[in-house]
């Protein structure tokens, strides 16, 4: 590792973009925990620089509320759903707060004998809820912006080629089962949407056998407002079982108008809701069995809005990000490794491996001694080098009297003690 940190440093090309003074690897240290903190602090790096990347692609959502102002008299209501009966023994009316009922015809909603296949739905409180982006959603929403009223009807011509709900898969004439589907306009205020069975709930001439009565469900989809194939929504691909006759399943929703907004400025109206359910049995003459979706419009606008980042603040939040945390971790680390050392000299009670000293002693280097003008080494026979011990000094002093005598010897090298070569090696690194 010291040798190729060795090999950039010997590259000018390299060197001339680093500004800031480096010791040169031989002078430094390395351990086995700094190595370790290197890698960990390169997965933390790693993750945080994902991250910052999928926030640049997908860009991050903003929610914010408001005060309904919009003034409009009507709202649209969408439903595709299979029930366990013949369809002609189902009925279908719409009940709202200003006391006005509707009996909703083959007009708005189409019924399709079909069989009673729960296929991939499931209960209400195991489904999970999909979350697309703001972009995916008004895409698609803008890709069937050309249909004028999302009409149901796929025999219309005007909507032959793209209807808004799908044809029933297994068409079954008189079948043991009713698919109902399609989209009506109701009045925007509180109401109720009842599928009973003739005779049960609503004055009718036919009634319907109590043997024959089964309203185990599967909800295709049920929405508000223009119909969006893409926008979730929580009864979305539910399901309800029941082995009963006299069985209500009520459903209660809270509609909150929405307004997605994405990153290139475009709008899109709709509406969310959430909804809890509710379902028993009741005996005969105690109630009236049927599916009932209760509906309560909130007075507040959810706005959905798409903030991206621009390829500037995106590189900026980058380098910020990757410097911030390698310098932060380098000074954290320096300075726990500093504590270690001065609590190890307070245990030892001696020299610290940072001093000159203990820096040479790592080397097998000791303190020079002085003697006269001439600087002698001492160098540890555990290194492998020589002790000269008395005789060099002896020799030393001899050298210094011939010197004093004007004998002067004939060749004089200079010896800088290791001290002195420790100091020059970083004077010249600084």
């Amino acid at each position: 590792m010291s040798d190729l940190l060795d090999t950039f440093d010997k590259m000018p090309k390299i060197r001339q973009f680093d500004a800031f003074p480096k010791t040169q690897s031989i002078y430094t240290q390395r351990s086995s925990r700094g190595g370790l903190l290197t890698v960990v602090v390169s997965c933390l790096l790693c993750f945080l620089l994902w991250t910052e990347f999928s926030e640049y692609l997908y860009g991050e959502r903003a929610y914010s509320f408001h005060v309904d102002d919009t003034v409009s008299s009507s709202m649209q209501i969408n439903i595709d759903m299979t029930v366990a009966m013949q369809c002609h023994y189902l009925t279908i009316d719409v009940r709202d707060a200003v006391g006005d009922r509707l009996h909703v015809s083959e007009r708005e909603f189409t019924k399709d004998g079909t069989t009673f296949e729960i296929g991939h739905a499931g209960r209400l409180d195991a489904l999970p809820m999909p979350d697309l982006s703001v972009d995916k959603t008004i895409s698609a929403a803008k890709r069937k912006s050309f249909l004028p009223s999302y009409s149901k009807r796929p025999q219309n011509k005007k909507f032959h080629k793209q209807p808004a709900f799908q044809k029933t898969a297994h068409v079954v004439q008189d079948g043991p089962a009713c698919r109902i589907y399609g989209s009506m306009e109701v009045k925007r205020v509180s109401g109720n949407l009842h599928i009973t069975t003739l005779g049960h709930g609503y004055g009718s001439f036919e009634h319907t056998a109590h043997e024959l009565m089964n309203l185990s469900h599967v909800v295709h989809e049920f929405s508000f407002g223009p119909y969006f194939p893409l926008i979730a929504q929580p009864l979305d691909s539910s399901v309800e079982i029941t082995k009963e006759h006299f069985t209500v399943f009520q459903y209660f929703t809270s509609v909150v108008p929405t307004l997605f907004i994405d990153s290139r400025g475009r709008r899109l109206k709709t509406h969310q809701y959430s909804v809890t359910d509710y379902s028993r049995n009741i005996e005969h003459g105690a109630g009236v069995p049927g599916i009932f979706i209760k509906y309560d419009i909130e007075p507040i606008v959810l706005t959905v809005r798409e903030r991206s980042t621009t390829l500037v603040q995106f590189l900026v939040r980058l380098a910020g990000v990757v410097g911030g945390v390698w310098v932060c971790v380098g000074y954290a680390f320096r300075t726990l490794d500093r504590l270690g050392r001065v609590a190890k000299t307070v245990s030892h009670g001696g020299r610290t491996d940072d001093s000159p000293e203990g820096y040479a002693a790592s080397y097998g280097y000791q303190r020079p001694s002085h003697i006269g003008g001439l600087t002698v080494d001492r160098r540890s026979t555990s290194s492998g080098w020589l002790n000269g011990g008395a005789d060099t000094v002896e020799a030393m002093k001899q050298k210094w009297a011939g010197l004093g005598q004007g004998g002067a010897p004939k060749t004089h090298r200079k010896v800088d003690s290791v001290q002195q070569r420790i100091f020059s090696e970083e004077g010249r690194a600084w």
